[in-house]
């Protein structure tokens, strides 16, 4: 199965003292790539982001609030499905506002994400769904810890072989 994503999100950052923000801004990239196991039930590699501004150290500038999360996704109806994992947190640049080779490092931690969708259209092998999704993340950034909460509501694309 391979799926994408694209849609608004709801992104709220916290880091040591500094007070917490939260702000709407795009979310992708939202990539699944993985494999059937029954007709009900996937093993996928679920690619979660959010865009969010950073005012820390130098000019302020976009970074992504993203993950790489192990996931499963269950159907317990037959248009509605169901998602989680826990995997690493990705706190990146953005790849279009990157100026500096300073502004170009990468932070990790733990991520958890859980979501639903409802499939809208179907066309053979193709569907259309609407999801929500939750993304939770810290990781280890030079001001400290960074926590991310992040509330997405996505349009997605996706191709089954199997269902």
């Amino acid at each position: 199965m391979l799926g994408a994503a694209f849609g608004v999100s709801s992104i709220r950052t916290a880091v040591g003292a500094v007070p917490a923000r939260m702000e709407l801004s795009a979310s992708f990239p939202n990539l699944k790539i993985g494999a059937m196991l029954r007709h009900d039930t996937a093993l996928v590699l679920h690619l979660p982001g959010s865009i969010y501004r950073y005012k820390g150290a130098g000019r302020e500038r976009d970074r992504g609030f993203e993950g790489v999360v192990p996931s499963l996704q269950f159907w317990p109806l037959d248009r509605w499905w169901v998602m989680g994992g826990v995997g690493l947190t990705l706190d990146a640049p953005a790849f279009y506002d990157v100026k500096s080779k300073d502004e170009g490092k990468f932070h990790l931690g733990p991520s958890v994400t859980l979501g639903t969708g409802f499939e809208v259209i179907r066309a053979g092998r193709f569907v259309v769904d609407v999801q929500g999704r939750g993304h939770y993340g810290a990781a280890s950034v030079p001001e400290g810890t960074r926590k991310g909460l992040a509330f997405n509501l996505l349009a997605g694309i996706n191709w089954y072989q199997g269902r």
